[in-house]
């Protein structure tokens, strides 16, 4: 009697035990499903190793079962009720979806998105406290850094949702900024071995947004000045006819007297020649500024290209 008492009293223990660690484990156990099948291809394999993420990071990758997809795979996969450029998505506790985007000049730009949205996964899976610790650091850094690109990003998704504002910090600074705090870096060093791989991927495609709207702001601030220059001219031209006219008025009303009138040509003609020398100019003036405006337009095409390469929501006529 005494024995069935022991082991009836070690059963409910191992069950006690077993119960508790099941609920302890509860996150662990249900990765460890996701991940028993789980076969990443190639293409997501690549995007963990060009991306710099440690193995942990690799982990919770691999948990939500990331696709890679094309234009028509992609469209309605992350749909967040706006109209507005999506590369990718975190749907929490299931899947990532990246969109592929196909144009060289863009290279490294899905593995950014494949990093973006793992840190998604991270910051949900965080704990309140930790949740809080990092708050501040996010938000005091960004602020530090007054980048206008970036306050233009976070200012939409202030507009959208400003709950969301930390949780984007959290995925885009370690994407995008060079240099953090030590505080941030030690939080993503578990998720990164090398985080600087995938901060000089992020740089090298925004350097090609970069240096496209530079150059059209140099075309729009020559054109602009030029445009300034031409119709300064063209004024001075219109009031130097007027007085041509005027003064050939007078010059045909000299013709009764031979001598004043052969005094007056000459520098009536110099005069002429002076007004058709600065035509001459201001319509090379016009030919540089269209062409100007051509070279302009161009840019700003291939600029237009390329946002439409990372619009999953464009398709051409």
């Amino acid at each position: 009697m005494r024995i069935k008492t022991v082991l009836g009293m070690t059963l409910t223990v191992v069950i006690m035990a077993t119960s508790i660690w099941i609920v302890t484990n509860q996150q662990a156990i249900v990765d460890w499903w996701k991940l028993r099948d789980y076969q990443a291809s190639a293409e997501i394999i690549q995007l963990v190793t060009d991306s710099g993420m440690s193995e942990e990071g690799e982990r919770l990758f691999f948990i939500h079962a990331p696709e890679l997809l094309d234009k028509e795979g992609f469209k309605g996969k992350c749909d967040i009720g706006e109209e507005t450029i999506i590369l990718g998505c975190y749907i929490t506790h299931d899947k990532i979806y990246i969109f592929n985007v196909n144009d060289e000049r863009l290279g490294g730009i899905e593995e950014v998105t494949a990093a973006h949205e793992m840190l998604h996964a991270v910051y949900d899976r965080l704990n309140d406290s930790v949740k809080e610790e990092l708050e501040p650091i996010l938000l005091s850094t960004f602020e530090d850094l007054n980048d206008d690109r970036l306050n233009n990003t976070i200012e939409s998704y202030r507009e959208r949702d400003p709950s969301i504002v930390v949780n984007e910090l959290h995925s885009i600074l370690a994407t995008e900024v060079r240099e953090l705090p030590t505080e941030l870096e030690e939080h993503y060093s578990k998720y990164f071995d090398d985080r600087l791989e995938v901060v000089t991927l992020a740089e090298a495609y925004e350097a090609e947004f970069t240096n496209l709207e530079t150059q059209i702001e140099d075309y729009d601030k020559q054109i602009d000045e030029l445009g300034k220059d031409i119709t300064l001219r063209q004024s001075d031209l219109e009031q130097l006819s007027s007085a041509l006219q005027t003064e050939q008025q007078q010059l045909e009303s000299l013709r009764s007297s031979p001598s004043q009138y052969n005094n007056a040509v000459p520098a009536y003609n110099q005069k002429v020649r002076e007004y058709n020398t600065q035509l001459n100019q201001l319509r090379d003036l016009i030919n540089s500024y269209n062409q100007l405006v051509e070279q302009r337009n161009a840019i700003a095409v291939e600029e237009q290209d390329l946002i439409q390469s990372i619009d999953s929501n464009y398709s051409e006529l």
